[in-house]
């Protein structure tokens, strides 16, 4: 029933949402992780090793589907609590990484490590992925998926609309209206951040 709906585009991320937190077990789950698994594989895949990020995803999924209900529509689209919990997974996934390594190191080790300068290239890598997604999420379907496509993956418009089953028109103007949003929001965030 809901996977009918969804094919048919009729409110694609809302008919999710509600197989999610009402419908069959099996049925929900899958639709979300159909729709969402592959952003949030995207999203663990820059900031650590194929198989760990295959974890985070997995860790994600579970952890969703056991806290569903407390997903509230009215707080925010499914995808965009589903990024905040990867988020939470990839951060546990840092935490329990750096406590193993402290425990493994020895105090000599740990001592030279202290003296040299810290270098957070990869918090920042991860912070700025996770900023990417929360945008990409914010900024709605299909335009979400049209720049992911474009972006992430370096397609053409005529490759998007091909895949997508929709007009190049369609996807070029989207794409467009779409980065021209990005880009103001991120100037805008910029700037407050300055101020």
């Amino acid at each position: 029933m809901y996977r009918d709906d969804v094919q048919r585009g009729d409110g694609d991320e809302a008919m999710i949402a509600r197989a999610f937190v009402e419908g069959p077990a099996e049925e929900g789950l899958r639709l979300a992780y159909e729709r969402w698994g592959g952003l949030v594989l995207a999203l663990a895949l820059r900031a650590m090793d194929r198989p760990d990020a295959e974890d985070v995803v997995q860790r994600t999924f579970v952890s969703a589907w056991r806290s569903r209900a407390s997903y509230d529509p009215e707080a925010g689209p499914l995808g965009a609590w589903i990024v905040r919990i990867a988020r939470r997974r990839i951060a546990d996934h840092w935490r329990s990484a750096a406590v193993q390594h402290e425990r493994a190191v020895a105090p000599e080790v740990l001592q030279g490590t202290l003296e040299r300068p810290s270098t957070a290239d990869v918090p920042d890598e991860v912070a700025s992925a996770i900023a990417v997604e929360e945008a990409l999420a914010s900024i709605g379907e299909p335009q979400g998926t049209i720049v992911r496509m474009a972006v992430l993956e370096d397609r053409s418009a005529a490759s998007i609309a091909e895949a997508l089953d929709m007009p190049i028109g369609t996807v070029k103007s989207h794409l467009s209206r779409s980065l021209r949003r990005l880009r103001d929001r991120w100037e805008g965030a910029h700037a407050a951040h300055l101020a």
